[in-house]
């Protein structure tokens, strides 16, 4: 049988906190206080996903902050209120080792996930770009944050960055830039986009191979008049000869955009194995 009065330890009250946010509360025995700064931590987290998508650079700043700032002040009322209890302290029925268990399990698996994949869902989502078809506007390595918020009261415009599944493989998630739009007819002449008949400037895009293809043998740089269905995008990578993209395999349905790139929130460069410092908080244009 467990003894009646357990002395508090505050040390351990404040590592059960950073173990998952109100555990160490839990285990003082202010399980009503630990549930509410748990929940206060997932809006901590929405908070932090607005500051990044909508204050971009200093949204980072700004997030990290909230978030280092809000575990650090549930860490130190753990221990503060573990204090007065460090002699004695009569154990409650929520004082076992499996309920401290239960609360990790529920907290860190359950309902975290599923508030996170609400704010995947609905508000935005993190992506890393696997490839080079973006150059030089995003980078292999680029960690960048995508807005769900952006597309629900207004369109995809040209020249935004759009995250979208492939057609042809749904599992699969392409981040291309929007150059053609419903009801346009778009052509490519030696390279050179051309929407209703006249040229798009696009300073954005990289051109490395001067080998021009002719449409017989492939779409890269030639590509017949084609009119964009009203509801669908014409996508391309900026790096316009290593891209595959709605050349090669058709529009997209604009039901299908999962969110628009806004800023680049970490970026690794695995050939150097540095972190690129200059691309952190960069805005996506």
């Amino acid at each position: 049988m467990a003894p009646s009065n357990s002395p508090r330890q505050p040390w351990l009250a404040g590592l059960l906190t950073l173990a998952a946010i109100g555990l160490g509360h839990h285990y003082i025995g202010d399980i009503k206080r630990g549930i509410f700064l748990f929940v206060g931590g997932q809006v901590v987290f929405l908070f932090a996903c607005l500051c990044l998508l909508f204050y971009a650079p200093l949204g980072q700043s700004i997030a990290i902050a909230a978030a280092l700032s809000f575990l650090s002040f549930c860490i130190v009322d753990a221990v503060k209120r573990a204090v007065p209890s460090r002699r004695t302290y009569p154990l409650k029925k929520v004082n076992r080792w499996y309920y401290y268990l239960l609360y990790f399990l529920i907290g860190s698996f359950a309902v975290q996930p599923l508030f996170q994949l609400g704010v995947r869902t609905h508000v935005a989502q993190a992506y890393r770009v696997p490839s080079g078809s973006m150059r030089h506007t995003l980078q292999i390595g680029d960690h960048i944050v995508t807005s769900k918020l952006r597309f629900m009261y207004s369109p995809p415009k040209r020249g935004d960055i759009v995250v979208f599944p492939l057609p042809r493989d749904p599992r699969k998630y392409f981040l291309q830039r929007v150059v053609g739009l419903g009801g346009e007819t778009l052509e490519i002449r030696d390279k050179i986009v051309y929407i209703n008949g006249h040229p798009l400037d696009e300073p954005y895009a990289v051109h490395m191979d001067k080998h021009i293809f002719s449409s017989d043998i492939q779409p890269r740089d030639n590509l017949d008049p084609l009119t964009i269905p009203a509801n669908a995008l014409f996508v391309m990578g900026d790096n316009r000869d290593n891209s595959y993209d709605s050349r090669f395999w058709g529009v997209v349905q604009r039901s299908a955009i999962e969110g628009k790139a806004t800023s680049i929130y970490w970026s690794w460069d695995r050939e150097a194995l540095r972190v690129r410092w200059g691309r952190i908080g960069k805005i996506i244009d």
